[in-house]
């Protein structure tokens, strides 16, 4: 049971990185577009800038969750390697539960926000796009990132080690 829901787990956040990666797709040719637009026919796409802005949310939060469960998510790794290893476990366990709180306590509040936007109706000033779908990103994606840690433990994900790169 608990191995089939942490592979529900990450294949959410695998689709939700999926989800982001069209976002930013869509992010980079709606600028190209507008760009083209603006010095080509003298009028941009005047709804660019803000639907640009929240693609870029989408972008941001929705990939977060996936590089979490990867283990590719910046971390400060030269302090980790220069204590002894009991110390590290320490300093890991220490970032899971920051990771944790900071999760539950930005969803928290951004969940709260996001119901203030949907009970105002808030929209963009030019397009009037409604914004609280793209606010409820936030809340979702901090929780995603919440179960993905959960999955792991109380240790941080390790990066795949074909992938990491030492910089000297």
């Amino acid at each position: 049971m608990i191995v089939k829901m942490n592979r529900v787990i990450h294949k959410v956040a695998y689709g939700s990185f999926l989800l982001g990666v069209a976002s930013g797709v869509s992010m980079t040719a709606l600028i190209f577009i507008s760009t083209l637009m603006r010095y080509l026919g003298g009028r941009p796409l005047r709804f660019s800038d803000e639907l640009a802005g929240l693609l870029f949310l989408s972008l941001t939060f929705l990939c977060l969750p996936h590089v979490l469960n990867q283990g590719r998510h910046i971390r400060i790794e030269i302090l980790i390697n220069l204590v002894p290893l009991g110390i590290a476990k320490v300093m890991d366990f220490i970032g899971v539960i920051t990771l944790l709180t900071f999760c539950s306590i930005f969803a928290y509040e951004s969940w709260n926000f996001m119901n203030f936007s949907f009970s105002l109706n808030s929209r963009t000033d030019i397009s009037g796009i409604l914004l609280w779908p793209w606010m409820a990103i936030m809340p979702l994606s901090m929780v995603l990132c919440m179960l993905v840690q959960i999955t792991h433990g109380l240790k941080q994900p390790a990066a795949d080690a074909n992938l990491t790169e030492d910089v000297i």
